[in-house]
């Protein structure tokens, strides 16, 4: 039995190594980790709502697919931070953090409107990676 489930384990090390030697990551976002700037613009762009949700941003796979190990593997702490939490951004979530409410304000999409979103709102793919990016933190 141990002898399978380490098997199982070493095949998928393996699988994952080969993605990520032969550059197969798919949708790996450029999320940049949490800046400290200024924000440079007061001007909102026009945004594409949808259920209370922002779509038109480099965060949408976020809502359509899983997010997998592949996808965060080479991310540090505050990229997969802000990859959860744009989750709650496009939804409108403010934030308490100074820091998360900096870099999301930068955001010409962002548009806080609420102190939080109900799970009700969140769908499938959004409620799991929360949870998975959440492991990582």
């Amino acid at each position: 039995m141990n002898l399978s489930k380490n098997k199982k384990s070493l095949t998928l090390i393996l699988l994952s190594a080969l993605l990520t030697l032969t550059g197969i990551n798919e949708a790996k976002a450029q999320v940049p980790s949490i800046p400290r700037k200024n924000r440079t613009t007061t001007q909102r762009s026009k945004r594409n709502y949808s259920n209370n949700i922002v779509w038109g941003t480099q965060y949408d796979w976020l809502s359509t697919r899983y997010v997998t190990y592949d996808d965060i593997c080479e991310m540090d702490r505050g990229q997969v931070r802000v990859l959860k939490n744009s989750i709650y951004a496009r939804h409108g979530r403010r934030f308490k953090d100074s820091e998360l409410r900096e870099y999301f304000n930068s955001q010409t999409w962002y548009n806080p409107w609420r102190n939080e979103v109900p799970a009700r709102e969140f769908n499938k793919y959004e409620n799991y990676n929360i949870t998975f990016l959440h492991r990582y933190e």
